[in-house]
């Protein structure tokens, strides 16, 4: 077999591509294997979450996972001006709409709005579980997509004040996911040794899709906090 190109031009062996590929369909499975469709409605969503005392806020996020050699995930620093998690690094998301007629929509929608993703660029594959912040009541389900690698995206002024790809290679070194000892961010989650501030939320729902990487088939991956 003969070596391939990478996209940032540089030849590369088959062998360091192909277990890329193996890792991503891997990640997918387990996405789907959680049996939460990306097409669920509200109404339902919201059963998967049994302990909701009516005070959680629900809204969904896209994790948009580009398939390139290499695979990345898109990540975004939000605006600064925003009221709510300013400069913070997340994923595109929100609240759901009326307009919205599944969590699926809710995500695309809210990446249309602050990346100006295009929908049909997305195949969705499923959601993860919910997440739920520790301050804000904030109930999140990751809606898990495939965005085409020629798919184009650029930040909405008012929202996001950067976007970037966060590689594969980071979200399954085993060694860059840690929790906060002490301070005001005691025990929450963050990505060691990146040029961003990857923690919170964020962090768990990446911790959450690298764990696929190792399940068994089928195995369920629980909610976090």
């Amino acid at each position: 077999m003969e070596p391939q190109d990478s996209d940032d031009g540089a030849t590369r062996p088959p062998a360091i591509i192909a277990p890329r590929q193996a890792i991503l369909d891997t990640i997918l499975r387990g996405v789907r294997a959680q049996r939460i469709p990306a097409a669920i409605d509200w109404p339902a969503a919201r059963l998967h979450f049994p302990d909701n005392d009516g005070q959680w806020k629900f809204s969904a996020v896209l994790v948009a996972i580009v398939p390139r050699s290499d695979p990345t995930i898109l990540l975004t620093r939000r605006a600064s001006g925003l009221k709510e998690y300013s400069s913070h690094v997340s994923f595109p998301g929100g609240r759901p709409e009326d307009i919205d007629g599944s969590v699926g929509a809710t995500a695309l929608r809210e990446a249309r709005e602050e990346i100006l993703l295009d929908p049909g660029a997305v195949e969705l594959v499923g959601c993860l579980p919910l997440h739920k912040t520790r301050k804000r009541n904030h109930a999140i389900f990751p809606v898990i997509g495939l965005a085409s690698p020629a798919a184009a995206w650029q930040a909405a002024p008012a929202e996001v004040d950067e976007i970037f790809e966060f590689p594969f290679s980071a979200l399954l070194d085993p060694d860059l996911p840690r929790q906060y000892a002490d301070g005001e961010r005691a025990g929450a989650w963050y990505w060691a040794g990146q040029e961003h501030d990857i923690w919170g939320v964020t962090a768990l729902i990446l911790k959450s899709l690298a764990a696929l990487a190792s399940c068994p088939a089928g195995a369920p991956a629980s909610p976090s906090r």
